[in-house]
């Protein structure tokens, strides 16, 4: 079950933050993709920035699930 985080007395789903956190790390791979040449010549690029933002909250799920902070 994940947990809600508790902000000010609002509580927001775990989910919504992992998303986002996922989200996040795809802005910060993105630019590392633009430099290298295989980037450049892909004929539809958002949905492979669509995928990257699914593939990261996936290992994101994966990798906190393994270290027991998702329970």
């Amino acid at each position: 079950m994940i947990n809600d985080i508790n902000i000010g007395g609002v509580f927001i789903p775990g989910l919504l933050v992992i998303a986002l956190f996922a989200l996040a790390c795809t802005l910060l791979l993105v630019p590392l993709f633009t430099r290298s040449r295989v980037y450049r010549r892909l004929p539809f690029r958002p949905l492979l920035e669509l995928s990257t933002v699914i593939v990261t909250f996936y290992l994101l799920l994966q990798g906190l699930t393994t270290l027991g902070l998702l329970t």
